[in-house]
């Protein structure tokens, strides 16, 4: 009787597993499908990419936020004097300055957005003995009461 008993629980064991595992499967899905702002912006053969961490649209709050910056052939540049990031509400001054620092694959900072509006981030960097260069990223913004999203 005990035998029975014990195919029993493997039989409905085996079939739960059948259901819970496409269930994973979709919940795993959802997850990965909250998409980060990402934008590419080029000058003069060097490539700044800029990752919004965020659910489609960056929310009134902070935000976090990373630049890589690459030149020509797609490598790191590593001989950086100077760089910056300032932001602003579009049209609108004074720009903000925006700490950064530097992290394995970049420079990481936190945006902190104050209205639903559309921004533009500047992307500032002087390779060593080279001029500077500004890469201009613009976006919308949105409110999280609107989205149900929580401040980062």
């Amino acid at each position: 009787m005990e035998r029975i008993n014990i195919s029993v629980i493997r039989l409905v064991a085996g079939r739960g597993m059948v259901i819970l595992l496409p269930l994973i499967i979709i919940a795993l899905m959802g997850a990965a499908s909250a998409t980060d702002l990402v934008m590419v912006n080029s000058v003069d053969g060097y490539t700044v990419k800029m990752t919004v961490l965020c659910d489609g649209l960056p929310v009134v709050g902070t935000n976090q936020i990373f630049f890589e910056l690459r030149d020509s052939s797609g490598k790191e540049v590593a001989d950086i004097a100077d760089i910056g990031v300032n932001y602003e509400v579009a049209g609108f001054a004074p720009r903000k300055i925006m700490p950064v620092t530097r992290t394995s694959s970049g420079y990481s900072g936190v945006l902190n957005v104050s209205k639903a509006a559309i921004y533009d981030v500047f992307f500032v960097f002087e390779a060593r003995g080279q001029q500077k260069r500004i890469v201009r990223f613009s976006f919308q913004t949105r409110d999280n009461a609107q989205t149900g999203q929580q401040n980062k």
